[in-house]
């Protein structure tokens, strides 16, 4: 039997050391120029996310964590997608199902392992069965996206709104403190004031919403993802063309089919012309 080499990986998985590098410098330097207060953080932040704890249930804030992580990961390539979908329609076709289980089995994108394995399982010919249960999950993954995307966007909101409320209550311990007469007391009422209206602004503008930004692209790049391997996977099961499962997937991309085997070979030309 011919061994077919298919790509191990499609996705990548997320690396946030590089912004948790950066938020611990962030907090390092407003420690040293004296602008980090305790107090003000906990109003801002504590205040914030105990109502989205109160909003949302335990696995979805765990869930926009893990949606974050995969948001935050290189975009998956397409490109590798086409060629695994080409590679698998080709064993397909040349060695039948049971190589094809075995390729697949080597895919590591667990979305697309589970189509081709499905379709190799539907007796439906006309693959409108495989296209019913894909898209179901394909739903069901784009709405924990989606889902993830709307608890960034409440915390977007309830930053600014726990910064106000530590601007009132900072105001409302300065007037306290001015009415007893108490001077030297004005400067922490003051800095609770300030600052959680800084922390506020800083957190939605800053950190929530470019995120829930984030996963809104990742949400349309996933929709994409997704639906290529469902049309690939129903091509695979009809026994279509290598070929015909490339320019079909090719389309996608938004990419030629010679243009894309032109940028993998720039060299090819070249070679000829030696």
């Amino acid at each position: 039997m011919r061994r077919v080499a298919l790509p191990r990986s499609i996705a990548h998985p997320g690396r946030l050391a590089p912004a948790l590098a950066t938020a611990a410098a962030i907090t390092l330097a407003a420690a040293a120029s004296g602008l980090l207060h305790p107090l003000s953080l906990v109003i801002t932040i504590g205040g914030s996310l105990a109502v989205a704890r109160a909003t949302f249930s335990r696995e979805r804030i765990r869930g926009t964590w893990r949606t974050l992580q995969a948001a935050l990961a290189p975009a998956p390539d397409l490109e590798a997608l086409v060629t695994t979908l080409r590679d698998l329609a080709r064993v397909h076709r040349m060695e039948g199902p049971r190589a094809l289980e075995r390729a697949a089995g080597t895919v590591e994108d667990g979305f697309l392992r589970r189509a081709i394995l499905l379709g190799i399982e539907s007796l439906d010919a006309d693959g409108e069965e495989l296209t019913r249960r894909l898209t179901g999950e394909a739903r069901t993954q784009l709405a924990d996206i989606e889902a993830a995307r709307q608890v960034l966007v409440t915390l977007g909101k309830l930053f600014p709104a726990f910064g106000l409320i530590g601007t009132l209550l900072g105001l409302a311990l300065l007037m306290r403190r001015l009415g007893g007469g108490d001077v030297a007391a004005i400067g922490p009422g003051l800095a609770i004031a300030v600052l959680t209206t800084l922390y506020g602004a800083v957190l939605s503008n800053v950190v929530a919403l470019p995120l829930a930004t984030r996963l809104q692209s990742h949400l349309a790049s996933e929709s994409l993802r997704l639906e290529m391997i469902i049309e690939g996977a129903v091509l695979v099961q009809r026994l279509e063309y290598p070929s015909r499962v490339e320019r079909v997937l090719r389309a996608y991309t938004g990419r030629p089919q010679i243009e894309a085997r032109a940028r993998r070979r720039p060299v090819l030309l070249t070679d000829r012309a030696a």
